[in-house]
């Protein structure tokens, strides 16, 4: 009797104060939304939450506020780079990378990438050493200019003009006649244009993707499309203590056993033991590789010359 009241009493207890639990976190004021041009980076340093550190706004992990937030006008960037040189250059460097022992390199600084229309930086001013004064339409226009710069640097952070952007590679460079009859000469004892090449220039429409395919040996089988031997289901040669050689169809191999079909459509199975039997597989690319190390010339020639020629198998 005194168990199951006790039991009433503790469970009424709980629902008291899970009910005033409910009741102060619904009285709780929501935290306060970001606001401002690409919201901070991931919302401001520091921020928490299910976004996670360093994701921005909208919940994608890679839109930092370098490269999200819009530019100022030309005459005002033009005004600030005027005002970083006077101010600015003597401790961290025209391109903004410091100089040994006198300034921090602003590429990598928090409050730069943070910073949204000169608060933060403005701030690091006053605190600078000596202080640097600027009245509030300079100190803005200084972070607009630091903010340009940013926007262009390269991915993973690398310096601006690293890896340039807008640029148009073209890898069609080659000579097709002379790809051909490097082709004639060297490919096409496994490789036919009216077969497993046929018509290979239109399966890639960029030129990188084409000599990349062909280079891997991926863009096609050997004759007949698939290739020659080697691997699962190439053929295997497996050979006896007593140097008996047996060779089939590779079924499967690992470090303990092999199992190969045989002429006959039979299995057989071999097991390892301190590695015998001894099985030889022939690489399927052998001759691929081969190829490719012979293509190895200063300027790329050949590969380039061959890349031309299947370009033009349409």
């Amino acid at each position: 009797m005194y168990t199951v009241k006790f039991s009433v009493m503790a469970a009424a207890s709980l629902a008291v104060v899970a009910t005033g639990c409910l009741l102060l976190m619904a009285q709780e004021p929501a935290p306060p939304a970001v606001s401002g041009r690409g919201a901070g980076r991931g919302g401001g340093r520091g921020a928490s939450g299910p976004a996670g550190r360093g994701r921005a706004a909208g919940g994608s992990p890679d839109k930092f506020s370098q490269f999200i937030r819009p530019l100022a006008s030309q005459d005002v960037l033009l005004r600030g780079q005027t005002l970083y040189d006077a101010n600015c250059n003597g401790c961290h460097a025209a391109d903004m990378r410091g100089v040994t022992g006198k300034g921090n390199n602003l590429l990598h600084s928090a409050a730069a990438m943070d910073d949204q229309h000169g608060e933060l930086i403005i701030a690091n001013l006053a605190k600078h050493n000596p202080p640097v004064t600027l009245v509030q339409a300079d100190g803005v226009a200084v972070s607009e200019y630091i903010h340009s710069v940013l926007a262009t640097m390269g991915a993973q952070g690398s310096p601006p003009g690293r890896n340039p952007v807008g640029l148009q590679l073209n890898v069609l460079v080659g000579d097709p006649q002379a790809g051909k009859t490097y082709f004639d000469g060297h490919c096409a004892s496994c490789h036919s244009i009216t077969g497993d090449l046929k018509g290979i220039g239109s399966k890639y429409e960029d030129g990188r993707a084409l000599q990349n395919a062909w280079v891997a040996g991926t863009g096609a089988g050997g004759r007949g499309g698939g290739g020659r031997g080697g691997g699962r289901g190439g053929t295997a040669t497996v050979t006896m203590a007593n140097g008996q050689k047996i060779e089939g169809s590779l079924v499967h191999e690992d470090d303990f056993l092999v199992i190969l079909k045989l002429a006959d459509g039979t299995r057989r199975s071999f097991p390892i033991d301190n590695g015998m039997p001894k099985v030889e597989v022939p690489d399927p690319q052998a001759a691929h590789k081969k190829m490719v190390m012979e293509l190895d010339d200063p300027q790329n020639k050949n590969m380039h010359d061959v890349t031309a020629y299947l370009a033009t198998l349409k």
